[in-house]
């Protein structure tokens, strides 16, 4: 136990480290707000596609 509390505190004491780990939180982060911003406009993007597709004659 000793070792890995040893391992801990190395790992939080590197810069590098907790560098990585902010940045992989910053990409989760815009992600995850990519897919809502995406998801919030799908339904509306697919309405207004299926109307001009009717407007020129298809079948949505």
């Amino acid at each position: 136990m000793n070792k890995l509390m040893q391992g801990i505190e190395r790992f939080w004491k590197e810069e590098e480290g907790t560098e990585v780990v902010e940045w992989a939180l910053v990409a989760g982060l815009i992600v995850a707000v990519g897919a809502a911003v995406f998801t919030g406009i799908g339904t509306q993007v697919q309405t207004h596609l299926n109307s001009l597709l009717t407007a020129l004659g298809g079948t949505p």
